[in-house]
């Protein structure tokens, strides 16, 4: 009974935990936002005090040494003013009179409260001290003595070589310190042996042994050397030599530093000591009180303003330095609060609480997020072209299944389809047509496939299919390639055209094929590229002779990129004659490639190649340069025809490189002529005009070669500047059995002569040819009846053309 009882309880217990607990996982966003908010208002919080510390140790910083500038320059205008009046001593030959300097030095200091006194002190000798003496009392200043320090007070100086008295002052007449011999003091004596032999302005902290009525220290003695006009003081020595006196101030350093602060409204929140400076009496000053204090209730000694925030510095007098501290003013601006720190502390609890409230509700629309996210994940693998799955689709799709594959063993083809001749459709009828005719393409494959194939546009014009099991995946794979590229063959209808493409398909099967996905894509890609290599709208399976023929591309490639670097290309030429006197008349420059292995090369072996991968460019440049350096030494009637690339018109600096090449051979312009096929008329057409016109304008010929071939717009003739029409050689090898050939041929002719242009015809290799052209009215003739491409030294090119090798084809 006991056991039931304790049973139920636990089925109780237990079903209630059921029933909480999906509470528990609604509410646990909030619940956890409550305790990370809580968590990052106290740690925001505590990081804005930091930063409101550091903020306003900054600014007090910043406004302390401000006014630290501003007392400097303060003193250093006090200090400019004195040395005014050294000027004034050393830019006369005369001397300055007692009323010159009394009123030069009251006009300097006017409205200046902090400065005391001033004295110029002359360089007395021996002998002058009695004319001094004697002029100082005709100038009212009675009884006056040179007078030196002895003990305590001043007295009659004795005897001495030379004496620096006070002969000028700011002072009264009767002021005793008149005659006062400042280098019986010896710490003023100090100063202006310093001041002297220094060239500088030389200060102290000094005592007044006049003192004034309430004066204490400290007061402040400045002294600047006076020498001789015109008079040299590159050397101490010279210096000593010619010395004429000594202006000195003596400051009230207080009233001077607060007249600087009232002056220039220096802010109360900051409050500056100035202390005296370290000299041998004074080598501590933890127990000195301030020369100045702007506060008197901010802290004065300097322990008392280290254990609080200050800022340290120095105010220069002369060659000494006062130390300035400051310390922010209590209850002043810059005293450190934290109101931004509980700010934060109070919007991060009303977020938090926000927040929580917040996800409490958005819990109950989860649901609807989740779907949405689906959506999005859905789009983000569509092409919004077409609506057909994308890249990223197809190759995670592509993944699963090869999964299956190494799982369960289940085979499946990759067929990549890339469409012929859409770019004519885009660039004919623009981007508008192209991409509707994507999207009908697109509806097209999918009608081919079943439900489980997986059809994706990878860009462009590039589609790809994953076909999954079929009984025969090989059989499978060829059908649905066939179905597809005969559906793709069917004409579109877009608006207002009628468009014809193909598709040229690839295929790889797994896991005949491999089963890395990687090389699965790279074989469907391979047998791609031999389906366009075959004539396109085909499909092709992956054989292994497809890697190897990659492989061996890839070695020719690089043996071309060696040949070009190596010097392993030959220019042959092969001679065209005049058709009606059989004369030559120039040579075609034919590029030639002389392996070291293999031998020489023909051109349609690896100009494809070249104009593949780029080399063209470079192997165009050596072509025409050499043509160019070996027709400069050609007759002058002979001329030498070049090909031109595609690919080398769409190089910004070929028209320069053209004509770098004729300037470095020598060869004129009009010796020169460039063979252009019609594939370069089909692309930037007014560019291309444009460059033509330019070759033209420097006398270059161009001729239209392979005409007959391609295109063969009759508008080009008229829209592009070309002097010469060459037919192509697939005409004249019919010429002799076919009607229609002779009929072209005659065509051509006659049309280029209504406009003006001559016509070469290539591939002449027998006289029956030559002469039926002749008969036609054909200019030039071009064949093996007339030479075979040579290199240039087995040309004799002063020889005739004879009338037996006319005859020997």
């Amino acid at each position: 009974m006991g056991d039931r009882d304790q049973n139920d309880q636990d089925r109780r217990r237990s079903s209630g935990w059921w029933r909480a607990a999906p509470l528990l996982g609604l509410y646990r966003p909030a619940l956890v936002a409550i305790g990370v908010g809580l968590l990052f208002s106290v740690a925001g919080a505590a990081a804005v005090a930091r930063w409101e510390d550091r903020v306003n140790r900054i600014e007090f910083g910043n406004a302390a040494e401000t006014q630290a500038i501003v007392m400097q320059n303060g003193m250093n205008e006090y200090i400019s003013r004195l040395l005014a009046l050294r000027t004034l001593f050393e830019s006369t030959s005369d001397e300055v009179t007692r009323s010159e300097f009394e009123t030069f030095s009251a006009r300097l200091f006017e409205r200046h409260p902090g400065m005391l006194r001033i004295a110029w002190l002359p360089r007395v000798s021996r002998k002058e001290r009695a004319d001094y003496e004697a002029a100082a009392i005709r100038e009212g200043v009675s009884g006056y003595r040179i007078r030196s320090l002895q003990g305590e007070s001043f007295a009659t100086a004795p005897q001495s070589d030379e004496y620096f008295p006070v002969f000028y002052s700011t002072q009264p007449k009767t002021s005793p310190v008149y005659g006062m011999d400042y280098t019986t003091v010896p710490e003023r004596r100090a100063v202006l042996e310093r001041a002297r032999d220094n060239d500088r302005v030389a200060g102290m902290r000094t005592r007044l042994f006049v003192p004034r009525e309430g004066s204490r220290l400290p007061d402040v003695l400045v002294a600047i050397p006076v020498y001789a006009k015109g008079t040299s003081r590159d050397e101490i020595a010279d210096r000593r030599r010619n010395l004429a006196g000594f202006v000195v101030g003596i400051f009230d350093l207080p009233l001077l530093i607060q007249s600087i602060r009232t002056t220039t409204g220096a802010s109360s929140a900051v409050s500056m000591n100035v202390y005296p400076p370290f000299t041998p009496q004074i080598v501590s000053l933890e127990q000195t009180l301030p020369d100045y204090s702007s506060d008197a209730t901010a802290p004065q000694s300097m322990p008392d303003v280290a254990r609080i925030r200050h800022w340290s510095g120095t105010l220069r007098i002369g060659d000494s330095e006062w130390q300035v501290r400051a310390v922010p003013s209590a209850g002043g601006p810059l005293a450190t609060s934290y109101d931004r720190a509980v700010a934060v502390l109070i919007v991060g609890m009303l977020l938090t609480l926000s927040l929580s409230t917040y996800l409490m509700l958005a819990s109950r629309n989860s649901r609807r997020l989740s779907l949405a996210n689906r959506r999005v994940l859905e789009l983000a693998q569509t092409d919004i072209l077409t609506g057909l799955p994308n890249r990223a689709f197809f190759l995670a799709r592509l993944e699963e299944i090869n999964t299956q594959l190494s799982v369960r063993g289940l085979p499946f083809s990759i067929l990549m389809l890339d469409l012929d001749r859409f770019k004519n459709v885009n660039d004919s009828l623009g981007h508008a047509a192209g991409d509707a005719l994507l999207r009908q393409v697109g509806q097209r494959l999918k009608s081919a496939l079943r439900p489980k194939d997986v059809l994706a546009r990878l860009g462009g014009d590039e589609f790809a299919i994953i076909q999954e099991t079929g009984e025969d995946q090989r059989t499978c794979s060829t059908e649905l390639a066939a179905r597809i590229a005969r559906l793709v063959s069917e004409p579109f209808l877009l608006p207002g055209h009628r468009v014809e493409i193909g598709t040229s398909i690839g295929i790889a099967i797994a896991p005949d094929h491999g089963s890395d996905q990687e090389q699965l894509l790279k074989k469907a890609d391979l047998a791609l590229y031999r389906s366009k290599s075959a004539g396109r709208n085909c499909f092709t399976i992956y054989d292994e002779a497809m890697s190897a023929e990659l492989e061996a591309r890839n070695t020719l490639e690089g043996d071309l990129r060696d040949a070009i670097a190596q010097c392993q290309l030959e220019v042959h030429y092969q001679p065209f004659v005049d058709a009606l006197s059989g004369a030559r008349r120039g040579f075609e420059a034919l590029v030639r490639w002389r392996h070291p292995m293999r031998g020489l090369i023909p051109p349609d072996q690896f100009i494809a190649l070249a104009e593949e991968t780029g080399l063209i460019v470079p192997l165009g440049e050596f072509v025409l340069r050499r043509a160019c350096e070996d027709a400069a030494g050609w007759p002058s009637d002979l001329r030498v025809a070049v090909n031109l690339s595609p690919i080398q018109f769409k190089e910004a600096e070929l028209f320069g490189m053209i004509c770098a090449a004729l300037a470095d051979s020598g060869l004129p312009p009009q010796r020169l002529e460039i063979e252009i096929t019609e594939s370069v008329l089909l692309e930037r057409g007014a560019e291309n005009h444009a460059f033509m016109e330019r070759l033209k304008g420097i006398g270059i010929e161009l001729a239209l070669d392979d005409f007959g071939t391609g295109y063969s717009s009759l508008s080009y003739l008229t829209a592009f500047p070309f002097a010469k029409i060459k037919i192509d050689k697939s005409f004249i090898r019919n010429l002799t059995q076919q009607p229609r050939s002779f009929a072209i041929i005659s065509a051509i002719v006659t049309l280029a002569r209504g406009l003006g242009m001559s016509v070469t015809a290539e591939g002449v290799e027998t006289r029956e040819e030559f002469e039926r052209l002749k008969a036609l009215g054909v200019n030039f003739a071009q064949g093996y009846l007339f030479g075979r491409p040579q290199p240039i030294e087995r040309i004799a090119i002063d020889a005739p053309v004879k009338r037996s090798r006319l005859d020997a084809a």
